[in-house]
């Protein structure tokens, strides 16, 4: 395996937030698999040559955020980060800026923080070790969240998190009823936590799901797993997969990408650094 991939449980106090936080190494010889459409975000930390993706030059250090198309990855180097992935929606409490703002974006670090984005990326540059900068960037994530986190849009996390587990089967007008609110003022308030209407970001994760399910299971028959994900039909399927991937789906899983892709199994138990 040209991948190698080691995933840690985040600081506890980041666990609500944050999914993992993973490093990644990869030499040139394999292309590094496209990024998929997805529901979260994730920031990166590059220790070697920054990225090219989708023919943009990315910063040492940058969010992405891909909602509507597929990232492509052209390397030149050898590929080394760490890498911070969100959970759905969360990174709005760790920055002012708006995710219609952030959504198929790649700000960088200083974009999103200023001159403490700078200080934070010169005391990161110091440290040694994965370790030392896994724990630097914890401590930096921690600040921004004692600083920006809104306790009166927490219930938006109950929310987003309903929508991502039960996207198969939730009415979206059942949580405009949690929320106390009429359907259209729920579609509003919702879009301006996440930069997306409920619909579109429904569509996202059962389409990021039953990608994932598919991948993980290295399972050829796709059709079913995209019924029991709440596709109609295999026509339905195909035409949600060439919206967000741009290609058909019998194109797209094949070997290489079974064998090499970004998606990973729940963390089962605490990691260790």
């Amino acid at each position: 395996m040209l991948i190698n991939k080691t995933s840690y449980r985040p600081n506890k106090s980041l666990s609500k937030y944050v999914d993992r936080i993973y490093v990644l190494k990869h030499s040139r010889e394999f292309k590094l698999p496209a990024i998929l459409p997805g529901a979260g975000l994730e920031l990166l930390f590059h220790t070697h040559e920054p990225l090219l993706m989708n023919n943009h030059k990315c910063d040492n250090a940058h969010i992405i955020c891909p909602r509507n198309s597929i990232l492509h990855i052209d390397e030149s180097s050898e590929v080394s980060f760490i890498s911070v992935r969100f959970k759905s929606g969360a990174f709005r409490h760790f920055s002012s800026i708006p995710y219609l703002e952030l959504n198929n974006q790649f700000a960088s670090v200083q974009d999103i923080w200023g001159s403490s984005g700078r200080g934070f990326l010169e005391k990161l540059d110091e440290c040694r070790t994965i370790n030392d900068k896994i724990k630097c960037i914890e401590s930096f994530l921690l600040e921004c969240l004692c600083g920006f986190h809104d306790k009166q849009n927490d219930k938006w996390d109950t929310i987003m998190y309903s929508l991502y587990k039960q996207y198969n089967s939730i009415s979206l007008k059942e949580l405009a009823a949690y929320t106390n609110l009429g359907y259209r003022q729920f579609e509003r308030n919702f879009k301006s936590q996440f930069g997306i209407t409920p619909k579109k970001i429904q569509r996202i994760i059962r389409f990021e799901a039953t990608v994932k399910k598919i991948l993980l299971n290295r399972n050829p028959e796709y059709l079913s797993t995209a019924l029991d994900h709440g596709y109609y039909d295999q026509s339905h399927f195909i035409n949600e997969f060439q919206f967000f991937a741009g290609e058909k789906p019998t194109d797209y899983f094949i070997t290489k990408n079974y064998d090499h892709h970004f998606y990973d199994k729940s963390i089962k138990a605490p990691g260790k650094y």
